[in-house]
């Protein structure tokens, strides 16, 4: 998620600027985060001799007095940080060398199976180090898109993953086993759904305490406030606070790391400003829709900071190329086997280089300087490619390539020749300081492919323009209705669907040529609506529940079955030790999963609705956009806020005389689609329950019957829900 939006009034009190400052820090920060914003690629002159945007300080200008120009670089750092409350923690030190911060999604069968009911972070851990040079810290992402259907909030979704909190402290702690760090999601956003007793920034402290948490990604937010620092302090030190949007310099001494997103490197390539100001702190690049990552990893590369690793984008898959992955490993390799010198202050950006389109930043080490190089020109052979002055006792290695350099001595000076592509990296060490450690990375340089071999078998996607089959049921006779079953005849209807894509899209249009499909897969933007047209469909007669099943039917399924689900967490959560609570007998049936719901109608000789069966008895062939008629009416449908037995309600019937088919509770469908990565089943009707304040909870209430929503599955624990119930439909015989 991406919203231009910065500290929330609750933190932003918090905030600590040192008030003998505050004058220079604000001018600094209004120049910055002003009128040159976020997505502003040109250079903004602060009436100095720099240029920079709210991303990123560019290089000195050709002609430009290099020295005079560093000198004023550095005395701008020296300026900002003067006003800046940032304390050295022992307890943060780790966060400065994160270089790989990859995205879990728990929803992703990569990170739990849910054929197998286990979690599986082990092996995406493992895929990490053989696609990506391994991962620093993943954020492990539980509540939206989902977030919204039901009551629960952000914290819940932790709470109902497989097995509970504990079962998640386990992969924290496998995780932390293999030098892997964990960061949970906070969704500021998150006001309309179940209140916690306690205030958010508790919550969270109380969360990650449980959990052994490491770090909190925070959503939508460009930095926090004194309050959430000092909760999670108490109950957990050490735990870094890393936003989304960009921070103000002035939350440097609270937010340790921060995400790069889509920020915008002028040229020529420009260093990053939050980590010239503090070198210890990481940021991210991310642009997670783009198909080629390479300028992200370049600019990670040459300012010595971090990736973001995200793949499947809340249920949209978009896997990096193969070639961007190992160009991530071998920048991965360099950066995290030098972690003191990409962290130190003493970092000399744009280092004089020998060939006009070759940039050079120089970081130091006690004795050693490592040097990260990239060309925006041609490939270069064995060219000259930089001039250093002579240090007698010095060894030059080509990390990148894997070679000891052999250095041409002209006296005061000497030149460094090699090879590159766009990246390269030098090491200056002196003799004495090298040792078997060293020698043997340069080797595993050296044998590191540093290019893609062969077709790439990794990623792939399993179609999902059509849901798994519907089984069949027992037919019925068409002059004799099963009892609570009404007969849609069959006819011909018009089928549109009303979709808003919420970053996780929906699947392709039936008959759709494969080139078209990622415009329906893809989830930007998010707040787009797609306008689907199936066309004149042609249905066959059936019969349908005319009511939702009800608590006092799935109960006599129950004892009549002996039903009991493998999972029960959450199963019938509503009911009290398995009873039906008093005066709700006649209310829809919900806390059920599609597979508890499937049973039952399995039972019942019928089956669930496909997505078109269901329109179709909502719709009629009249085109109709609510099912009693054209207009939107609430005293037709549930705005209660809770949910109504499943038989009121007879004006808001539909066009065969179906109840509630928008508004009392969500309704399981038949289609089940699986992308091989992904799980998600379609509910239609909306429901009684609506998550007000946000524009990324999941639309609810009463809905028009060509809405639906695309419903990420889990596990039993998460997918049965308060507000989600169904109806059966049985075939109709010869």
């Amino acid at each position: 998620m991406h919203l231009q939006q910065q500290v929330p009034p609750p933190f932003r009190s918090s905030i600590r600027v040192n008030p003998r400052f505050s004058f220079s820090i604000v001018s600094i920060l209004a120049w910055v985060a002003g009128a040159w914003g976020a997505d502003t690629p040109g250079m903004a002159p602060t009436g100095s001799g720099l240029r920079m945007n709210s991303h990123y300080i560019a290089g000195p200008t050709e002609g430009q007095n290099r020295p005079s120009w560093l000198k004023e670089l550095r005395g701008f750092r020296d300026r900002a940080r003067s006003g800046l409350d940032i304390h050295d923690r022992e307890d943060l030190a780790w966060v400065a060398d994160t270089r790989a911060c990859g995205f879990a999604f728990i929803y992703d069968s990569a990170v739990y199976d849910r054929a197998s009911g286990e979690y599986r972070l082990d092996r995406f851990l493992d895929e990490g180090e053989r696609e990506f040079g391994g991962y620093d810290i993943v954020v492990l992402w539980q509540a939206y898109p989902r977030i919204g259907i039901d009551e629960r909030n952000q914290f819940d979704f932790y709470r109902d993953m497989p097995g509970g909190l504990d079962a998640v402290r386990e992969q924290v702690r496998l995780a932390h086993s293999r030098g892997v760090k964990v960061a949970l999601a906070y969704n500021p956003w998150d006001t309309g759904t179940r209140r916690e007793p306690l205030s958010d920034e508790e919550s969270l402290a109380d969360l990650v305490a449980t959990i052994e948490a490491d770090g909190i990604f925070l959503d939508t937010l460009s930095g926090t406030g004194g309050a959430l620092r000092e909760a999670v302090d108490r109950q957990r030190p050490g735990v870094a606070l890393i936003p989304e949007i960009v921070p103000p310099l002035a939350q440097l001494g609270l937010c340790s790391a921060s995400w790069a997103q889509w920020f915008v490197d002028p040229y020529p390539p420009g260093i990053l400003l939050h980590k010239w100001i503090e070198p210890r702190h990481p940021q991210y690049q991310i642009r997670r829709w783009d198909e080629s990552h390479a300028a992200e990893i370049e600019s990670a590369f040459f300012n010595g900071s971090g990736m973001m690793v995200w793949e499947n984008i809340f249920g949209s898959y978009n896997p990096w190329r193969a070639e961007d992955r190992l160009l991530w490993k071998n920048c991965s390799e360099i950066l995290k086997r030098f972690p003191e010198h990409f962290r130190s202050k003493e970092w000399e950006p744009f280092i004089p280089t020998l060939q006009s389109e070759l940039h050079a930043n120089a970081w130091r080490s006690a004795n050693s300087t490592l040097i990260t190089l990239l060309n925006l020109g041609k490939p270069l052979r064995e060219t000259p490619l930089l001039e250093l002055e002579t240090r007698p006792g010095m060894a030059y290695f080509d990390l990148w390539n894997g070679a000891r350099i052999r250095e041409e001595n002209s006296g005061k000076r000497i030149r460094l020749p090699a090879s590159i592509d766009r990246l390269g990296s030098f090491l200056a060490v002196p003799v004495e300081e090298i040792d078997e450690s060293l020698l043997a990375f340069v080797e595993k340089r050296r044998e590191s492919p540093k290019k893609v071999q062969g077709p790439d078998p990794r990623n792939f996607s399993h179609p999902v323009v059509e849901p798994k089959p519907a089984p069949r049921s027992k037919p019925a006779q068409i002059n004799s209705p099963p009892p609570g079953m009404v007969l849609a005849p069959g006819g011909s209807f018009r089928m549109k669907l009303h979709h808003m894509r919420r970053e996780c899209g929906t699947y392709p249009d039936p008959g759709s040529p494969k080139e078209n499909w990622k415009k329906f897969l893809w989830g930007s933007p998010h707040d787009e609506i797609l306008e689907r047209d199936f066309g004149t469909l042609e249905v066959q007669s059936f019969f349908i529940d005319e009511a939702e099943v009800s608590n006092a039917e799935y109960k006599r399924f129950l004892d009549g079955s002996g039903y009991r689900p493998k999972v029960e967490t959450n199963f019938l959560k509503h009911w009290k030790e398995g009873q039906i609570p008093p005066g709700e007998e006649d209310f829809p049936v919900v806390y059920v999963d599609l597979e508890d719901a499937r049973a039952y109608s399995r039972w019942a000789g019928k089956r669930l609705p496909t997505e078109i069966e269901w329109q179709y008895a909502a719709q009629g062939t009249d085109g109709r956009e609510w099912p009693w008629g054209g207009e939107f009416d609430p005293t037709k449908c549930n705005t209660t806020g809770r949910p109504m037995p499943v038989r009121s309600l007879p004006e808001g019937r539909g066009p065969f005389g179906c109840h509630h088919l928008s508004g009392n509770v969500w309704e399981w469908i038949e289609s089940e689609r699986d992308d091989g990565h992904t799980a998600f089943a379609i509910l239609r009707g909306g429901s009684y329950y609506r998550a007000e304040g946000s524009i990324w909870y999941t639309p609810g209430g009463p809905l028009p019957v060509n809405t639906h929503a695309k419903f990420l599955l889990m596990a039993p624990s998460l997918d049965r829900c308060s507000t989600v119930g169904f109806r059966c439909v049985a075939e109709v015989g010869e």
